[in-house]
């Protein structure tokens, strides 16, 4: 049989196996459900968006018939969603999963069709792990740049909210003016939090519930000495200026940490294509000195063993760079 012809064979018949359990997962827990949950929470007295569930929203209330909804579990499926939910996708669970295993599939399908043998299943197995956890990183770095984006709106958030306590409006009217002002991902944020507190739940309730959907340890803290004042006593206004001006100086040493470090990074990576660009220099000045590397099973096996160190190196590398302020 034709390599390629099953290649393409391979690739329809993925494409349309996961097209049918992203859209049988979608029509079971779709718009109805974002419906029974906002009912749910209203008919139970409770806040819309469920602090112990962040998810609630994408959680069907009836019986599931997908397939990859019945094999998540409750606990893992929310936690699932309520990642998805920071990253700002829209996709399901049960897509998200099914996104993961059609990725592995087609890694180790196509490389054994088009390089038989030990060095085809080798690099089978690794495609397979890279297309199984490609989306996982993808959504983590989603994550990780709302959260950056919104630290970085928060000093002028917590501005625009003292200003207006010292104005006179109460906290629900300052939260409103900031939400009204700023962008996504704090203005969503804000007006969710504002929305729990207009429905019945308290300001505490509120604040904690946007701290643990956000994940963000500069909003922690604000949350944190909002709390610790209601309780306390003293002058919130104040308070909120000294916080952001913490968080100002603390963008202001993230910034310095990020400029001082930036040739370190560029070496990581100089370093990392080092050895790919003396094998392309080789193969122009000397065709098939580095032959063996490919054609032979021990030079198969040391090329496997090269990749798997340059990436744990890359990430070594990376691991020294990220500092924490």
């Amino acid at each position: 049989m034709d390599p390629l012809a099953a290649v393409a064979a391979f690739s329809v018949l993925t494409t349309v196996v996961v097209a049918m359990f992203a859209f049988w997962g979608s029509a079971v827990s779709g718009g109805s459900t974002a419906m029974r949950g906002r009912l749910d929470g209203l008919m139970a007295g409770t806040s819309v968006i469920d602090v112990s569930t962040p998810g609630a929203l994408r959680q069907a209330t009836g019986n599931g018939k997908s397939i990859i909804r019945n094999l998540l579990g409750g606990q893992l499926r929310e936690q699932l969603a309520a990642k998805l939910e920071r990253a700002d996708l829209s996709i399901q669970p049960s897509e998200f999963v099914v996104l993961r295993f059609g990725l592995a599939i087609a890694g180790l399908a196509v490389p054994l069709v088009l390089v038989p043998g030990v060095f085809g299943l080798v690099i089978a197995l690794v495609l397979a792990l890279v297309g199984y956890n490609a989306p996982k990183f993808y959504v983590k770095r989603r994550i990780q740049k709302r959260i950056d984006k919104l630290n970085q709106q928060l000093p002028e958030a917590l501005t625009i909210i003292s200003n207006a306590l010292k104005a006179g409006f109460g906290l629900l009217q300052a939260l409103n003016s900031a939400s009204d002002q700023l962008e996504h991902p704090i203005a969503t944020e804000l007006g969710r939090a504002i929305h729990e507190m207009n429905i019945g739940s308290s300001a505490e309730e509120a604040l904690l519930a946007l701290s643990e959907r956000s994940k963000s340890y500069d909003l922690d803290i604000v949350v944190t000495a909002i709390i610790v004042q209601r309780t306390v006593g003293g002058n919130l206004g104040e308070i909120l200026d000294t916080v952001a001006g913490t968080m100002r100086e603390r963008i202001r040493i993230r910034g310095e940490i990020q400029t001082l470090t930036a040739q370190q990074k560029l070496t990581g990576i100089v370093i990392g294509l080092l050895p790919i660009g003396i094998g392309i220099l080789f193969e122009i000045m000397s065709p098939g000195y580095i032959s063996p590397l490919f054609t032979t099973t021990l030079g198969k096996i040391l090329i496997a063993i090269s990749a798997v160190l340059e990436v744990i190196g890359v990430l070594v590398i990376q691991r020294i760079l990220n500092i924490e302020v």
